[in-house]
């Protein structure tokens, strides 16, 4: 509770706070940013709180300058590691606080909260304004939920835990829209439903592993981005005889990004053993050559053992 009040005396006490979350953002990161980009607008309308890095045609960040950052509290989310920051300026504010849930790789804030327990970053957030006995406003709260069942997949990971539903009913009080969440999480396109085939159907299973290694053309074709089709790892889970899986996606012409998951083995080693990293049961590495693919694949079998 003390570093919750930590970080609220730092929010109150900064004229202009700018948010950072890391690269190739998923619903936790955009969720968590917009989240509590609008609970504090809502909360401190006198602030001026802006949104970093790149966003899309659904999340429009904001276009800040070096010296505006400098003089800001910079509030970086769910990102471990410095070199993962969308936005690196983030390092140059006056002040910096992290709240994250991955496993801590490094120092990035003068001031962190980090709960590698929580299933999203979103979660935090909202048990850090139920804590504050805040009232963020039904937009922050809507953003905030679909983040959370975004990243616990609708509370059925293994890090799901009371707290999480804690934080749901918190938000669930504040306006969040459930079904709204859920179509816009797990509603597809029909271009999704066909990426989505193309991925089971390259699929590979050997001794309760199952992985995929899909190209550039095969999204592409779909005109598909790569930060959509990165997404796609949980279409390999649910199968009863898989214990651990993965998706391998071309980022440019033989550099692949790799989504590892598993029910309940340590995929994070693996992960570390290329420079990546996340949760025990899910975790990432970029930059990979179609070789170290290969390799991975064969970790992932020997760990299912």
């Amino acid at each position: 509770m003390e570093k919750l009040n930590k970080i609220r005396q730092a929010i109150e006490n900064a004229e202009t706070i700018c948010i950072f979350r890391h690269q190739f953002p998923d619903q936790d990161a955009f969720g968590s940013q917009f989240g509590l980009k609008y609970a504090l607008q809502s909360l401190y309308p006198e602030k001026k709180i802006y949104a970093a890095g790149t966003g899309n045609e659904e999340y429009q960040t904001d276009d800040i300058s070096d010296e505006t950052i400098h003089h800001s509290l910079a509030i970086v989310l769910d990102t471990a590691n410095s070199a993962r920051m969308d936005d690196g300026r983030a390092l140059d504010a006056q002040e910096i606080v992290r709240i994250d849930h991955h496993v801590p790789v490094e120092q990035i804030g003068t001031l962190e909260w980090i709960d590698e327990k929580a299933s999203a970053t979103c979660e935090m957030l909202a048990l850090y304004f139920k804590a504050q006995k805040q009232r963020i406003g039904k937009k922050a709260a809507q953003e905030l939920y679909e983040g959370l069942i975004a990243d616990n997949i609708r509370f059925t990971t293994s890090n799901t835990r009371p707290q999480s539903f804690m934080a749901a009913t918190y938000l669930v009080e504040q306006g969040a829209d459930v079904q709204k969440a859920n179509e816009h999480n797990y509603a597809i396109t029909l271009k999704d439903f066909r990426y989505e085939n193309e991925v089971r159907n390259k699929a590979v299973y050997q001794d309760h592993v199952m992985a995929s290694i899909m190209q550039i053309e095969d999204y592409a074709k779909l005109d598909m981005e790569f930060a959509q089709a990165k997404e796609k790892v949980y279409v390999l889970a649910g199968i009863e005889e898989v214990d651990l899986w993965a998706l391998f996606t071309e980022k440019e012409p033989g550099i692949y990004n790799a989504s590892l998951r598993a029910k309940t083995k340590d995929v994070r080693q693996i992960a570390a053993c290329y420079n990546g990293g996340g949760h025990v049961c899910a975790a990432g590495i970029k930059g990979l050559s179609l070789k170290q693919v290969h390799e991975i694949i064969e970790l992932l079998i020997e760990a299912a053992k």
